[in-house]
């Protein structure tokens, strides 16, 4: 009586999984399936340009779409929050940016840490740099140091709050001894318009950001170990202060998923860490780095080396966070 039951039973199971198809694997991940990138900047910016462009050498190596969705505020705060809460399967990545990722524990109070990042890549490392106009008084950065311990006060510096330039600026007026007039501004396009309209006379910027200055401006000293590409003639702050153990300080914008995500699906991870290398030594992705500039501030690095250099720039702010917060 009861093998024609087994017997319809087998023949309908077997009937649904014909239906469904073949069982999906970790290989397959994510095909089909949509990844929501999380922007935390507004549409337009350096960060925003460099994901848009990666995405279009990345999603035929993964066979999904890669949506771009901008949440910028509380510089990045809001954009990073908002990524923290999502699901952790996969299907959200963020593209941050160090320090104003760190800047959201150590100046607003956020309560994340860097330990819930899994990182693939620290794409791009963009120096500071001590930025000024071509016609400035100031032909070396020692002319400029020079002025401000004559002129205390006096002397005014455009500045973003809370990135990497400021902390540059700080560490710089700790080690010298200085004391300048620091005006904020909500963006980079902010203080070099004000370069520009020569409300400042100095800003604490970044090397290629500054890219677009070449001309109008110059730059007195990089915040690097070594000389940078697109200003050779300026030299380190370790050169032009005649020491070593200037901290190596800039933008950097990285690639990251939940680390949930990685600890629960590791080869899903390892998948896209390797199409990511894929795409990211695309030869036509190189040419379009190398035409737009961005060659110069981009490298593969791995998720190791990107783990490391993310809690040593977080541990770095986090040291100076007193220094910082009072002059905010």
């Amino acid at each position: 009586m009861r093998k024609p039951f087994t017997a319809c039973a087998a023949i309908l199971l077997a009937s649904l999984v014909a239906f469904a198809g073949p069982a999906r694997s970790a290989d397959d991940w994510p095909k089909g399936k949509k990844l929501t990138c999380i922007m935390p900047f507004a549409a337009g910016g350096s960060a925003d340009t460099m994901a848009r462009q990666l995405i279009k050498y990345w999603e035929p190596l993964l066979d999904t779409n890669i949506v771009i969705t901008n949440r910028d505020g509380a510089a990045t705060l809001l954009g990073t929050e908002l990524f923290l809460k999502q699901p952790k399967d996969g299907s959200y990545m963020l593209i941050g940016t160090q320090l104003y990722v760190s800047a959201g524990v150590v100046l607003q109070g956020a309560k994340f840490s860097m330990d819930d990042f899994a990182i693939i890549n620290f794409q791009q490392f963009d120096p500071s740099t001590i930025t000024v106009l071509e016609d400035s008084k100031y032909k070396t950065f020692q002319d400029l140091i020079d002025d401000i311990k004559a002129r205390p006060g006096q002397v005014k510096v455009g500045i973003l709050s809370g990135g990497a330039p400021h902390l540059a600026a700080v560490v710089l007026k700790e080690r010298l001894g200085l004391d300048y007039r620091e005006v904020n501004y909500d963006s980079g396009n902010g203080y070099r318009t004000a370069l520009l309209g020569k409300h400042v006379d100095f800003v604490m910027s970044n090397a290629n950001g500054d890219r677009a200055l070449k001309g109008k401006a110059r730059v007195l000293a990089v915040a690097d170990d070594q000389r940078n590409k697109i200003w050779p003639d300026a030299p380190t702050f370790n050169e032009a202060m005649g020491i070593t153990d200037f901290p190596k300080l800039g933008s950097a914008r990285f690639v990251a998923m939940h680390k949930e995500f990685r600890d629960k699906y590791p080869e899903r991870f390892k998948k896209l860490v390797e199409t990511y290398k894929q795409a990211f030594e695309n030869p036509e992705y190189v040419k379009l780095r190398e035409a737009n500039g961005e060659d110069t501030v981009s490298s593969y690095r791995g998720p190791e080396e990107s783990d490391r250099m993310n809690h040593e720039l977080h541990n770095l702010l986090a040291r100076y966070k007193d220094r910082i917060e009072a002059t905010r």
